[in-house]
């Protein structure tokens, strides 16, 4: 008969894998690799714990070193499980097509996020026409809610309590001049955004660069709806201005529409609408992408309430 795991063994275990995964986090941004030292000084252990994850994760195939420098970094087996995960999940499928058609048509940077366990998280870019000037795209950990185009068209489809929750009372962080750092600031724009159906941010996380975002919005049995997904494009500030942003913004929600009429069903969380189509598709009619917009302003309530 097998003993009893301690709750301290069990405790090692899940900070164990924490630090594992953590470790590929950072080698993810580490474009030289990472040494041991650096590893441990960036997970706050010694280098002794730092070496059993790498030696480790080096055994599971997942890093490397590279003999000349002794610097360790990750090998393409995650992309493979990445790409293997959107493989069967089906969203690369339904999803390419549009978003490289509103790149090609507006020539700029267009992303794809999902929502997944309650937060956006960018799966997927399309790049369009090379100019001098281009976005290159940034996969970060995470999406900062109150400065990104992308955070924002997801905020303003939720409750007021969940959004209270997730931006808490601020202030929040500056990273340029035009960033929104009062919680009254940002619900005003919060509100701004839902009328229109799509969030812009100006140079609110990087200067010189402008996005617009549109969220993609499924219904569910009790006939509200759910945002799964947003959909974007940056641009450089020197070629869309505001005026632009807006005009792109209407390209976005048509694009959102399109893919929330073929959003994969295995993405769906529970109690979304399904379909009983074997391939995948919600809703095929014509006149439900035309109807979306006035449904979602109808099913979401009015404007987000702001505070004094």
């Amino acid at each position: 008969m097998m003993g009893r795991i301690s709750s301290k063994t069990s405790t090692e275990s899940l900070s164990n894998v924490e630090r594992a995964m953590k470790t590929i986090e950072l080698l993810s941004d580490a474009n030289d690799g990472l040494s041991i030292s650096e590893l441990a000084r960036q997970l706050n252990v010694n280098k002794s714990i730092a070496f059993r994850i790498l030696n480790t994760l080096e055994e599971l195939r997942f890093v490397y070193r590279k003999s000349s420098t002794q610097q360790y970094r990750l090998t393409f087996r995650i992309s493979n499980l990445a790409l293997r995960q959107m493989a069967n999940s089906g969203l690369l499928d339904q999803s390419v097509p549009a978003l490289r058609e509103l790149a090609e048509r507006t020539g700029e940077l267009v992303r794809l996020a999902i929502v997944e366990n309650g937060r956006p998280i960018w799966v997927h870019a399309e790049s369009g026409v090379q100019r001098r000037l281009r976005i290159d795209p940034v996969y970060s950990h995470e999406i900062t809610l109150h400065s990104l185009a992308t955070a924002k068209a997801w905020l303003f489809t939720l409750p007021e309590d969940r959004v209270d929750t997730l931006l808490g009372p601020g202030p929040f962080e500056a990273f340029t001049k035009y960033t929104l750092t009062t919680l009254r600031a940002l619900k005003a724009d919060l509100a701004r955004s839902r009328r229109c159906g799509f969030a812009i941010s100006y140079e609110e996380h990087e200067l010189g660069v402008g996005t617009v975002a549109a969220p993609i919005m499924i219904p569910g049995f009790d006939g509200r709806f759910e945002c799964v997904g947003v959909v974007s494009v940056a641009a450089p500030t020197s070629r869309v201005d505001r005026t632009s942003s807006t005009q792109n913004g209407q390209l976005v929600i048509a694009t959102a529409e399109h893919l929330a009429a073929a959003w994969p069903r295995r993405l769906l969380s529970e109690g979304t609408l399904l379909s009983g189509s074997s391939s995948d598709r919600l809703y095929r009619s014509a006149n439900v992408a035309a109807k979306r917009s006035n449904q979602i302003s109808r099913a979401l309530g009015g404007p987000i309430d702001v505070p004094d």
